[in-house]
């Protein structure tokens, strides 16, 4: 076979001469080596201008041009001779050195000889020549700055087919390498780095393509340089840039894993290794590094890792709280990505909701907040959601904070499914507005503030038509549930009192303009009502003290385009496009001009925005109640809510709701009656008042339900100059009353509201009414009354009860209506009428609910009439001194031992209307007292609820410029009533009945049950700062002695010494300092007296009462168990001891706390239910409820194994839907 003719090169010229003669010579020869090609060249020709090529003044030439050329000749040569190379190795080194420099010019896609250094970069990357460099010896230094320069000069804005050479030139080496350099890997690494990833985005994915394209060449290397860093966090203390580093070492570890995940084959298991270190930031590093790791789309790593995923999992329960931590925020984007292994991760997701720390508490609810909709429905337990709704009410702010958010805005996003009903939805979200509103319960304004921005910004967004918001609302407003409601109506409750201040507020700040020009007198008396208003403002919010400098700092500021803003956002009137507007340009001046103000006034704007309840609102909700069979029921409730509370917007909507009342089959009768009714309370002389609408009104009475009938009176009485029909109706009335007669809960009923809203009608037929109620119905009973329950019953519902029943409770209510009707108009009558209704109401207590002559009232009767009794008697005292003294201190322990009745319903009705008017600060100071008897409540919740409520009420008397030792002086009332409380009376007086101060016959367990009842307090209201008087109060009953001869003042001193002993006793684990008190305190005058300057005196003073063999046993019982503030002691005595018996209503069939259940405050149920007896008793599973014990004085509570979902301390009267008193 003829070989074919070899081509020989005709370039001869020598290369010197000037540099543009030099450079056309290398054009020259450049173009005439391109077109040679490789197996058909005569190689030898090429040699001797190979040689030149590399001579130091070409390829060190100051000319750009000349070296490119030059460079490129040289790729041409090393192309043609491929494989071989005509050089040295020295040669080859100056060769790549040159290559190395030139290659970096690569970087200016303009440059002018930018197709000549691409021509250079494609002419080594294609023929691979570059792989030359990797079999010199000793030349890593030239390698390393090769890949430097490669990677510095990629740019992102290069076309691709540069990026593509570059990428292959590095893959060359790297696959060609025997042995890849320590600086190279670092090089390829650095570049996965988050700050190299976005400042040269073409550099990161050159380094991805790289470890995609040379993995198993890499992985040895990867791993090499992870282990030499990882390998020395076992067992040894790091400097501050040592952290530093390991830091960023996780971080690459990161990146790689998201780009080239099969880099980290063996580093896994290194990561795995720090999970397990004893230093707290590595195994922090390692434990977010995976958690990101695990979250990766594409990642399969819990799969090919099955050891470190466990391991993983494992970090939920890590000692440390910052481990913790971490691993919690790494589960938002893993469920995200990962939902099939949310199943693994749902256990440890509902442990860290009721983490020990706060911080993981709140972390978890705002993970949880994170996850979209389809995520949440699909891969999160609806229990892990119910979880959440109780930490809205958890003490720590910024747990609550987190769970309302997360919440709301998971209720936000599934609200568009729920509102078409997709069941699903409605399942796992609709509760959750409740569960929200259910956190006002906690009574904390930071905690308001959170509810208030979730109701008005998410729940219930001001944006859409008035016709989507309103259907919004009547949606969630639907799935409430009682708590629920009461919540929404508190929040409603609060916008409206911040709306009024407001609105005062910037009245003031106008009179305050006005005045400064023409009355510079009065200015000085508007500063201090402006500061008044402002104290009042700033109490309802976060910070009041800071709140309050901030307004006072705004007031220098005001000016009237504020001042219309304003007004605006408090306008019912305005659309809520406009009102929105308002708000906005509110905040945004505010912010121009006072920005430090600009968070108080965001809370601010938020509230009295009318967004929920305005005109737009309200014409879409008569709408729906007028012609819409599928909105109107909830439509018509949500009516009356908001007629409860912000009347006036109905100013403009009352002809419609009235002429809907002429309907006779219209269904929205009831709610549109109540809507009218408050209206009529607020603004009596806007009420239509022509004849067809008081006829209207007249037939509801006549025809109504017990809810119409009450209603309707309302409206009727409050219509001016109505004095005569109403007249007409109560001697109606009275002329029929009769305790048979099917109307007599009607007839009672709008007695009722006669005495309330229109006295002098009702006055002319008082005496028989009040003599009919006295003694034909409360003392007096039908025949029938008996056998209305089976014997075994003392509790029933509220829907259940009777009509008889509930007759009698309204009678209760006519008679204290009068009294208090009667108070504001002539004083002295009031006090004459209701001495008979004190009366009344002291025998039902003091019999136990027995009145009647016949003595055969049935249980649930007198426990209605205990639980009314003493409700009503507090309605009376409620803001009336002149009622208030004529409760006399016997009387008082008396209604105090109310709240320990048998029947839980009825001692929970008791304590929640004493801290309801305590709240509303309308209450005697005295009756806080009472509360503390909550210490032996066998129910849990019972239990916690009053506790709260006595923590919260001492913590908003910190903050009080005006502190009157309220909350300090009650302990001088608790041990007044202990004294007093027939369970710690000597044994002798017990038995005997006898009260002699001479009797010392305590037991040790007396005192262990009267050491519970000052425990409580002590828990719920001392603290570091308070202490030292409370102490000093406590002593102080050693100086006095009871102002009644017939109280047992022995038994005061053996109480106070018990109580100065546990006061040091908390003392000590508090590191709370005992210091004297400087002031001086005035004990209750009616329940003390001095004892004087004497020799007993001084003997009292100095004697020490209490039992030393009670304080062996204490001081013996406190080294022996760790501190346990819970449920009570589990004593079988007499406070608090459980029922004998069960209760067999119809209600009773639910189960209670399981023992050793600890609830979200931290305590523990106590389903052992401690009454009050002589001997323990197991207490029955369905037990709700109990009869009396058959001793007396001493008495037991029973407690509600079953709960039933109704609460019937809310007592009703038959459909009125309100409240007994």
């Amino acid at each position: 076979m003829v070989k074919p003719q070899l081509v020989e090169l005709n370039f001869r010229q020598k290369l010197t001469g000037s540099a543009a003669e030099l450079l056309r010579k290398l054009k020259e020869l450049q173009g005439e080596l391109k077109s040679l090609e490789q197996e058909g060249v005569d190689t030898s020709s090429i040699t001797p201008i190979a040689k030149q090529l590399i001579d130091s003044t070409v390829v060190n030439h100051k000319d750009r041009g000349v070296r490119i050329y030059a460079a490129c000749c040289i790729a041409d040569i090393l192309r043609l001779y491929a494989p071989e190379a005509p050089y040295t190795e020295k040669n080859l080194k100056i060769i790549f050195k040159f290559f190395t420099i030139e290659l970096a010019h690569i970087s200016d896609p303009k440059g002018t000889y930018f197709s000549m250094y691409y021509y250079l970069l494609e002419s080594l990357s294609a023929v691979r020549s570059i792989a030359l460099i990797t079999y010199l010896k000793n030349a890593d230094e030239i390698m390393i700055d090769l890949v430097k320069s490669m990677f510095d000069a990629v740019r992102p804005e290069q076309e691709k087919n540069v990026q593509i050479c570059i990428s292959e030139l590095l893959r060359c080496i790297v696959e060609e390498a025997e042995a890849l350099p320590q600086d190279i890997v670092d090089t390829i690494l650095a570049q996965f780095l988050h700050r190299e990833k976005f400042s040269n985005p073409a550099a990161y994915r050159l380094a991805c393509d790289l470890g995609t394209q040379c993995t198993e060449k890499l992985q040895r290397y990867v791993c090499q340089y992870f282990s030499d860093i990882l390998s020395t966090a076992d067992g040894r203390e790091f400097k501050r840039k040592e952290l530093e580093d390991f830091r960023t070492v996780h971080k690459l570890v990161v990146e790689i894993n998201s780009a080239s995940p099969a880099l980290l084959l063996n580093v896994i298991p290194q990561l795995e290794e720090e999970l397990k270190l004893a230093d707290v930031t590595i195994r922090s590093l390692a434990t977010q590094s995976l958690g990101i790791m695990f979250a990766e789309k594409s990642s399969q790593l819990p799969t090919q890792y099955e050891s470190t995923w466990k391991a993983w999992l494992q970090r939920r329960n890590d000692k440390v709280p910052q481990v913790r931590l971490i691993w919690v925020e790494s589960l938002v984007d893993l469920i995200k990505t990962h939902g099939t292994l949310a199943k693994e991760l749902r256990e440890g997701l509902e442990q860290k909701i009721v983490d020990p720390d706060e911080r993981i508490r709140a972390a978890t609810c705002k993970v949880i907040g994170e996850f979209d909709y389809e995520t949440s429905l699909h891969h999160i337990q609806k229990s892990t959601l119910t979880q959440v709704g109780h930490r809205c009410r958890d003490k720590k702010k910024s747990v609550s904070k987190e769970a309302i958010n997360a919440l709301s805005v998971l209720y936000s996003q599934a609200y568009p499914e729920i509102e078409n009903g997709t069941q699903a939805s409605i399942s796992q979200f609709g509760w959750m507005p409740s569960a929200i509103l259910h956190a006002v319960y906690v009574n904390d304004v930071e905690v308001f503030t959170y509810v208030d921005s979730a109701v008005f910004s998410t729940l219930f967004p001001p944006h859409g038509s008035a016709t989507s918001r309103t259907r919004r609302l009547v949606t969630a407003f639907a799935a409430l549930d009682d708590k629920g409601r009461t919540g929404l109506l508190s929040v409603l409750k609060r916008s409206i009192e911040t709306r009024s201040a407001m609105a005062v507020f910037l009245r003031l700040l106008q009179q305050q303009q006005e005045s400064i020009s023409s009355n510079p007198e009065g200015a000085e008396e508007i500063d201090n009502k402006i500061g008044s208003i402002i104290k009042i403002i700033s109490d309802r919010l976060p910070e009041p003290a800071k709140c309050s400098l901030l307004l006072h700092k705004y007031v220098k500021f005001h000016d009237e385009q504020l001042f219309k803003s304003i007004s605006d956002c408090m306008d019912s009137s305005l659309s809520v496009k406009e009102i929105r507007k308002a708000g906005k340009d509110t905040l945004s001046r505010i912010e121009s001009i006072a920005p430090p103000a600009l968070e108080v006034f965001t809370i601010l704007i938020q509230r009295i925005s009318l967004t929920i309840a305005n005109s737009e609102i309200l014409s879409e909700l008569i709408n729906n109640v007028a012609d819409s069979e599928e909105y109107r029921g909830v439509s018509g409730e949500l009516l009356r809510v908001i007629s409860t509370v912000i009347p006036d917007i109905f100013k403009t909507n009352l002809v419609r709701i009235t002429s809907l009342l002429h309907d006779k089959e219209f269904a929205g009768a009831s709610d549109s009656l109540h809507t009218l009714a408050e209206f009529a309370k607020q603004f009596p002389n806007s009420v239509p008042a022509d004849a067809k609408a008081k006829s209207t009104l007249q037939s509801f009475l006549e025809r109504g339900s017990v809810v119409q009938a009450s209603h309707a009176t309302i409206v009727l009485a409050s219509i001016p100059d109505n004095e005569k029909m109403c007249m007409a109706i109560v001697q109606a009335i009275s002329d029929r009353l009769d305790v048979t007669s099917e109307r007599l809960l009607i007839d009672l009923t709008i007695l009722s509201k006669m005495a309330q809203y229109c006295p002098q009608a009702f006055e002319a037929c008082s005496s028989e009414v009040v003599s009919f109620i006295i003694k034909k119905l409360i003392t007096t009973n039908i025949s029938s009354q008996k056998d209305m329950y089976p014997p075994e019953y003392d509790w029933v519902e509220k829907n259940d009860l009777d009509q008889y029943t509930l007759s009698k409770i309204m009678g209760l209510k006519v008679l204290v209506n009068r009294a208090i009707a009667l108070l504001s108009r002539n004083p002295e009558l009031a006090q004459e009428a209701a001495r008979p209704v004190f009366k009344l109401l002291w025998t039902i207590i003091t019999h136990k609910g027995e009145v009647a002559q016949e003595q055969n009232t049935n249980a649930v009767l007198k426990g209605y009439l205990r639980l009314n009794a003493a409700r009503f008697i507090l309605k009376l005292t409620r803001d009336r001194p002149e009622y208030e003294k004529m409760v006399s201190v016997h009387e008082y322990v008396q209604l105090a031992l109310c709240s320990q009745d048998p029947i839980y319903r009825v001692r929970q009705g008791i304590t929640s209307r004493i801290m309801k008017y305590i709240h509303a600060k309308g209450l005697h100071v005295r009756y806080l007292a009472v509360l503390i008897l909550a210490a032996h409540e066998p129910e849990l919740e019972g239990r916690t609820e009053i506790r709260r409520f006595l923590t919260n009420l001492s913590r908003s008397q910190e903050i009080a410029d005006n502190k009157l030792m309220m909350n300090e002086l009650t302990i001088a009332r608790v041990l007044h009533l202990l004294a007093n409380h027939p369970d710690f009376a000597p044994r002798g007086a017990r038995d005997d009945n006898v009260f002699s101060d001479d009797t010392d016959d305590h037991t040790l367990d007396d005192i262990n049950l009267a050491t519970r009842y000052i425990e409580y307090y002590l828990e719920a209201m001392a603290n570091a700062e308070n202490v030292s008087l409370i102490f000093y109060i406590v002593s102080m009953l050693k100086t006095v002695k009871f102002a009644s001869p017939n109280e047992r003042t022995r038994n005061l001193y053996i109480l106070s010494d018990l109580a100065q002993y546990l006061i040091q006793e908390k003392c000590r684990p508090h590191n709370w300092i005992l210091a004297s008190y400087p002031g001086q305190v005035r004990l209750p005058r009616e329940l003390f007296t001095p004892l004087g300057q004497s020799e007993t005196s001084v003997e009292i003073s100095k004697k020490n009462y209490l039992s030393q063999e009670w304080v062996r046993a204490r001081e013996h019982k406190t080294e022996r168990r760790p501190k346990q503030l819970a449920a009570p002691a589990p004593l079988e005595k007499k406070m608090g001891q459980a029922s004998k018996r069960r209760s067999r209503s119809p209600s009773s069939s639910g189960e209670g706390h399981e023992d050793g259940q600890v609830d979200s405050d931290g305590e523990q149920s106590d389903s052992a239910g401690r009454g009050r007896g002589n001997k323990g008793v197991k207490r029955s599973k369905k037990a709700k409820t109990t009869e009396r014990p058959p001793v007396e004085p001493t008495r037991r509570m029973a407690s509600r194994a079953a709960k039933a979902k109704t609460v019937y301390a809310e007592t009703n009267v038959g459909e009125s839907g309100e409240d007994s008193s």
